[in-house]
């Protein structure tokens, strides 16, 4: 019950997949993945114990994301007021209205791929916007997010160099028209352009390096899971109406509704670790450099701690949900994707409403 072998496949149904591997396993071995952790007690273990696994498990710059104590904390204190709740409220009305847009070209008694024509397209917009990326950007990032995600499910690491070295001259070319605009341009990117940190007791700009990742994680990363949380939310209020009626008549919140549902259907399926020392996972021997991967889609549907993993009770889960992570690397931005999926599903429900 301890471990096995198991190497993920694209034709899998994954959650399904996952589920199944619980039953056999605790820790599940796999050359893509190393020491696959699938249990909610031992992911929480393994993030909360960033002292032994190392969140710098990438070989590429990753700020703050694959950065380790004391270095995390300096650069997190530069983000983090990006994501603060008296900021949001100024890109309330500009999200409401991407999501407006969005939603009015559903028609009722029609087929329609929301993936294609709802999910991806409101989280690349939205993104942009937040970035003050021109909408002109929205169909390249787009291409540009399908052909990396491709690469990577291929392991095909000369494409994945080469939509790297794509990506960089994209965001180069945003940093070149801010400098060139002087003051003129007042948005999220620019502002990223003028902080400061203060490493080994010397405060200076950041590294264009640094913001080229910190960027990349703004759009590489967010765009791909909150259009995987806007299509899990479509398909789960599809299937399940009476929820929809208790969030339209104030009997549910929404906010809750929607953390749950991303419970039951992750939009994110994992993240790594490396171990920085011997250590074991539930009996499973684990040595140094060795890689880790937290499966949250697995622990946030942990029969031992959930009960059925498809039963929705936000209420009764929503303390022991992973879906933001836990500890020093719990994620940053969670305040902005709550808001942005709570407009889109309230803007998704006046629509179904009117179309009825």
């Amino acid at each position: 019950m301890k471990n096995c072998h198991w190497e993920p496949s694209e034709q899998q149904d994954q959650i399904a997949s996952l589920d199944e591997l619980r039953q056999k396993c605790l820790v599940a071995q796999s050359e893509m993945l190393g020491h696959a952790v699938l249990t909610h007690s031992d992911v929480r273990s393994v993030i909360e114990d960033h002292e032994t696994f190392s969140n710098a498990a990438g070989s590429h710059l990753s700020v703050p994301n694959g950065m380790d104590p004391p270095e995390h904390g300096i650069f997190r204190e530069v983000i983090e007021p990006y994501f603060k709740a008296d900021r949001l409220p100024n890109f309330e009305s500009t999200c409401r209205q991407i999501a407006q847009n969005i939603v009015s070209k559903m028609t009722p008694n029609t087929a329609l791929d929301v993936v294609s024509k709802i999910a991806k397209p409101f989280a690349l917009h939205i993104q942009c916007a937040f970035l003050g990326w021109p909408e002109s950007l929205t169909s390249a990032l787009g291409e540009w997010l399908e052909a990396n995600q491709q690469a990577i499910v291929n392991n095909d690491r000369a494409t994945l160099k080469q939509k790297a070295d794509e990506f960089e001259a994209l965001i180069h070319e945003q940093l070149d028209v801010r400098r060139q605009s002087g003051s003129a341009k007042d948005d999220n990117t620019c502002r990223l352009m003028h902080e400061t940190v203060t490493v080994n007791g010397e405060t200076r700009h950041l590294h264009e390096a640094e913001i080229v990742s910190i960027l990349r994680n703004w759009t590489a990363g967010e765009v791909g899971t909150i259009a995987a949380a806007i299509s899990s939310i479509f398909y789960f209020f599809a299937e399940n109406p009476l929820v929809v009626e208790q969030i339209r008549n104030g009997n549910l919140s929404t906010d809750g509704a929607i953390d749950e549902i991303l419970r039951i259907d992750p939009p994110l399926i994992s993240n790594r670790r490396r171990a920085v020392k011997d250590t074991e996972i539930s009996g499973c021997p684990v040595k140094k450099g060795e890689k880790v991967t937290v499966l949250w889609a697995s622990a946030n549907r942990d029969e031992s701690v959930f009960g059925k993993a498809n039963t929705f009770n936000p209420e009764q889960n929503k303390a022991k949900n992973l879906l933001y992570g836990r500890g020093i690397h719990v994620c940053p931005g969670a305040p902005l994707a709550r808001m942005e999926l709570r407009i889109f599903t309230e803007e998704l429900l006046k629509h179904f409403e009117r179309s009825r």
